[in-house]
């Protein structure tokens, strides 16, 4: 699979453990699905949520919806020894719909709680 996908990959071990980043670009006049694997021989530890991994990520596998002329960052760190290429691309797909899922969006806002004013009692 192409790897022109994958931009900036950049890649450090500290205290044993690797880090691994990078950013994901889409070129294309459409949404796309894309798929990426760890190259890294171990456990790959995803980016959390709270108590929740971060929906794009199972097991060692990142999947999003980039839309076109955008680009995303992706991280995780494994204890295991770093390589060359962390990253490989599984596939790229034209999403359907031309839509990001709920997932996708979801995981692209920041923490978000309701104004204070809002949740005030009403006198």
């Amino acid at each position: 699979m192409d790897e022109e996908w994958i931009d900036d990959t950049d890649v450090r071990r500290r205290a044993g453990v690797t880090f691994v980043s990078a950013t994901v670009a889409n070129d294309r006049s459409t949404p796309q699905v894309v798929r990426l694997r760890s190259r890294i021989d171990g456990p790959v530890w995803s980016p959390g949520l709270g108590d929740r991994t971060a929906p794009e990520w199972s097991d060692d596998v990142w999947e999003a919806t980039i839309q076109p002329d955008r680009r995303r960052g992706i991280g995780f760190a494994s204890p295991a020894e770093p390589v060359e290429t962390p990253l490989e691309v599984v596939s790229v797909t034209r999403a359907e719909g031309g839509r990001a899922g709920t997932e996708e969006v979801l995981a692209d806002l920041a923490a978000w709680s309701p104004p204070s004013d809002l949740l005030a009692e009403d006198p």
